[in-house]
């Protein structure tokens, strides 16, 4: 059995800091990603790997907001006649 990756105080603050735009329920998930992709690396952490894999694993968790006019429909130009 593998050994779980152990963070140093300054990775997971920098972890939590990168979930903060993640739905709270995916924040786990985002967490055991990042933790994959670093073990899949074979690479030791540091906060440099950890910042750059926390990056690109977030872009695959964090959906943007809905608007609230996003149904409004869009106005282009001038609706008057010339």
């Amino acid at each position: 059995m593998p050994t779980p990756l152990h963070f140093t105080d300054e990775e997971m603050s920098l972890l939590i800091n990168l979930s903060g735009p993640i739905a709270p329920a995916a924040r786990p998930a985002f967490l055991d990603a990042v933790a994959a992709a670093i073990e899949a690396k074979g690479q030791l952490s540091g906060v440099g790997i950890v910042h750059q894999v926390g990056r690109q694993i977030q872009r695959q968790f964090w959906e943007p907001p809905a608007l609230p006019n996003q149904t409004a429909p869009v106005h282009r130009g001038s609706t008057r006649a010339a």
